[in-house]
């Protein structure tokens, strides 16, 4: 399942950051402020981050049924963050968007490398906050159920051992840091010292076979010298 990212404006720049967006593997929904209205419910699309590109003098200047619209996009009690791009970064424009629910103001020119690394921190901060709330940890398009112990990839729900589920659930607590051997064998087995790590290598190897094998975009990865990690190159 891919990130899902709304792009709302029209020209030139719009454009570019789609077709970068899109080279980065997320899926864009690229829409005008014109067509908020016409545009499907928000909740429907499952959207991730939605990007605004606003070059008038400020946000109180628009039509207001604009604004209605884009109320109806950023509430709802929906944790979708928001990120605005203008021209006109005056400390009283971005006071208004912030103030209006943006979490996150960009001023043009900018380098795209920059749009790239705000928006990864944008997605990180939010799906946190969302697992804190649901108790889910998401992972590229594996979500892992702190609650229910219930693991799904893409949608479709995978069957684990309890000690298959136990060593993917301390990876995904600790998604894109490198766990090493001895770490998993104390917090997942009980174990304080590393007595035969062999057994760790073993469960991983059973792990990719469900998690990973077949699928495009592996998640398990061996830290040669150190363990393994759960990777979410987002």
């Amino acid at each position: 399942m891919k990130t899902v990212i709304l792009l709302i404006g029209a020209g030139e720049q719009i454009s570019i950051i789609h077709d970068v967006l899109c080279a980065e593997g997320y899926e864009v929904q690229r829409v005008d402020w014109s067509e908020l209205k016409q545009s499907v419910e928000p909740s429907l699309l499952h959207i991730n981050l939605i990007i605004l590109v606003d070059r008038e003098e400020g946000s109180t200047h628009r039509d207001p049924d604009q604004i209605v619209e884009l109320k109806r996009w950023i509430d709802k009690g929906q944790v979708i963050p928001l990120l605005v791009i203008t021209s006109n970064a005056s400390p009283q424009f971005i006071v208004e968007w912030l103030d209006y629910g943006a979490n996150d103001v960009m001023e043009e020119p900018f380098h795209l490398t920059v749009l790239l690394a705000r928006i990864r921190n944008l997605l990180r901060v939010f799906t946190n906050a969302t697992q804190e709330g649901e108790e889910v940890i998401v992972v590229h398009d594996l979500k892992v159920n702190l609650r229910s112990r219930r693991v799904n990839r893409a949608g479709e729900y995978l069957t684990l051992t309890p000690k298959e589920y136990e060593l993917l659930e301390f990876l995904a607590l600790h998604v894109n840091e490198a766990c090493t051997r001895s770490d998993i064998l104390r917090e997942v087995w009980g174990y304080e010292y590393a007595m035969d790590t062999n057994v760790v290598d073993v469960y991983i190897k059973h792990l990719r076979v469900k998690v990973d094998k077949g699928r495009s975009v592996k998640l398990i990865h061996t830290v040669r010298g150190i363990g393994y990690m759960l990777h979410d190159k987002n």
